[in-house]
C-alpha cells in the first residue's frame, strides 16, 4: 500500500510532464508561423550631409498573423549591408504583441556605424546602382512551441540618379 501511495504522485508528475510534449507537434500544427516582411527603412536625417555622431533608421517590419489569437514578439535580430560594407547590426530585446488576423507595423530602431556608413554612402555616389541587403529575424513566443524565429529580408540596388529623379531634382 505505501508503494501505490508513493508511486501515484509520481506517476501524476509524470503525466502532467509528458502532457506538454505529446501536445507539442499538434500545437505545431495549429500555430501558424506568422509572416514578416521589411517595408520600409526611413532615415531620419538627410544622408548627404556628413554624421554627427551615429545614425539613427528606422527598420518599419509588417508583421501578418495569421492566426485567431495574439502573439508576442520578443526581440528582433537584423543585419544591414550596402555595397560592401554591415551598416548595422545587432538585435533589439523588445516585447511588443500582435493582434490576431491581421496586419501590425513594428518600428525597430537601428543604430548605423558612422565609418561603414559613411563609406556606403561613398561606394553609392560613386557607382550608378549599388547593392543593398536587410536580414534579420523576428523572435515570436507561441504557446506551447515555445520561441519561433520567423526571418525576414529584403535586398536590391540603391540607384543615387533614381532617387533625385523621384525627389523631383532632375539632370539633363
Amino acid at each position: 500500500m505505501r508503494i501505490v501511495k508513493r508511486l501515484i504522485p509520481l506517476l501524476v508528475l509524470a503525466a502532467l510532464c509528458l502532457a506538454p510534449a505529446a501536445c507539442r507537434p499538434l500545437m505545431k500544427e495549429v500555430f501558424k508561423t506568422p509572416k514578416v516582411k521589411l517595408v520600409d527603412v526611413g532615415l531620419p536625417v538627410n544622408p548627404l550631409l556628413p554624421p554627427r555622431g551615429p545614425v539613427e533608421a528606422v527598420l518599419h517590419l509588417l508583421v501578418t498573423n495569421q492566426n485567431s489569437y495574439g502573439i508576442t514578439v520578443a526581440n528582433v535580430i537584423y543585419s544591414a549591408a550596402i555595397g560592401t560594407q554591415t551598416v548595422a547590426e545587432g538585435e533589439r530585446n523588445e516585447e511588443f504583441r500582435i493582434e490576431p488576423s491581421g496586419d501590425t507595423l513594428v518600428k525597430v530602431p537601428v543604430t548605423l556605424r558612422t565609418e561603414a556608413f559613411a563609406a556606403a554612402l561613398k561606394q553609392i555616389l560613386e557607382a550608378r546602382a549599388t547593392p543593398y541587403e536587410f536580414n534579420g529575424s523576428v523572435g515570436v513566443v507561441a504557446p506551447v512551441v515555445g520561441m519561433v524565429r520567423v526571418p525576414f529580408s529584403k535586398s536590391g540596388t540603391i540607384d543615387p540618379a533614381e532617387i533625385l529623379r523621384k525627389k523631383g531634382i532632375g539632370f539633363n
